[in-house]
């Protein structure tokens, strides 16, 4: 199944790309998904450990990482935002 993933603010200058699409077997949970990319880069593994990071699945926060995927949705990765 595909999932997008939507990076924002520092996250999105880190991984120097805006959103990735990738392939996950079906029933995959967002945990599971998040372990995946802890292996794949380790910059995820600063994203997943910060608390202040909002995950959201399809405009909604998710709030049980257990949570199971479906094919075509849509997880943004959002840092708190500050301005001056």
């Amino acid at each position: 199944m595909k999932i997008t993933i939507k990076y924002f603010s520092w996250i999105r200058v880190k991984l120097k790309k805006g959103s990735e699409e990738f392939d996950f077997e079906k029933n995959t949970s967002f945990k599971t998904v998040s372990k995946i990319l802890i292996k794949k880069h380790p910059h995820f593994k600063e994203i997943f450990n910060d608390s202040s990071i909002k995950f959201f699945l399809n405009l909604n926060e998710i709030e049980d990482h257990e949570i199971i995927l479906k094919d075509g949705d849509v997880i943004a990765l959002l840092p708190p935002v500050t301005g001056g």
